[in-house]
């Protein structure tokens, strides 16, 4: 019952959180008639990170359901908007072989498989960088943050060029936007993950007294 109940409240919460965040709209998702990338591109794999593989499950079937009762499904393309949020939570979660080698190995071969992506092939080499950093075995932060944004890249890429008509020009267009994009949410994970990591190792003693400190400072005035 406990793990019950510590599951709803952290599917609750990171379902509110990520929901605010994507109200910041970060950039146009060329190929789109209207779809920009959000906020939750930086706070979904948090979710992994510190509540776990599960809850980032549940919140990815409840935020389909949701769009599924509310706008339906016009194309596959859609899932282009939630699946690699998933992944990318899932590479917080599950250090393993699976999630942090294969799958962008995997992305690779898939978009090259097909005729657009094999003219276009260059665009699937920015999925090599996880690959790096797997072989590098680094404990950095925003190593993982990175690598973790461009495996949501490479499944959202996949998904996007067998369910949308794009030129092989367009996905070499893209190539300058896709590097300042990852790296703008690489350092965006990267720095929620240090407040939510200093909150979390944040003592009920070391709240009471930083609430004190500033009650202290504001009366003070």
């Amino acid at each position: 019952m406990k793990i019950k109940k510590d599951i709803f409240i952290k599917t609750l919460f990171f379902m509110v959180f990520i929901k605010i965040s994507t109200m910041c709209k970060l950039s146009f998702i060329f190929g789109s008639k209207f779809a920009f990338l959000s906020g939750s591109t930086t706070t979904m794999p948090l979710s992994g990170a510190f509540a776990g593989g599960t809850v980032s499950f549940i919140i990815f079937v409840l935020s389909l359901a949701i769009r599924y009762v509310t706008f339906g499904f016009s194309s596959l393309h859609v899932l282009a908007f939630y699946v690699p949020g998933l992944f990318s939570a899932f590479y917080f979660s599950y250090k393993n072989i699976f999630f942090r080698l294969m799958i962008p190995i995997l992305c690779i071969v898939l978009f090259i498989a097909h005729p657009t992506g094999l003219q276009a092939f260059a665009y699937s080499l920015f999925w090599l960088i996880p690959v790096g950093i797997y072989f590098m075995r680094l404990k950095n932060v925003f190593l993982d943050a990175l690598a973790s944004t461009l495996i949501a890249h490479a499944v959202g890429s996949v998904i996007w060029i067998y369910t949308v008509d794009m030129s092989a020009h367009a996905y070499y267009s893209l190539m300058p936007v896709v590097f300042f994009e990852r790296l703008t949410i690489a350092c965006g994970i990267f720095v929620l993950y240090k407040v939510f990591n200093y909150l979390k190792n944040l003592s009920l003693t070391d709240l009471k007294i930083a609430s004190a400190k500033y009650l202290e400072a504001r009366l003070a005035k």
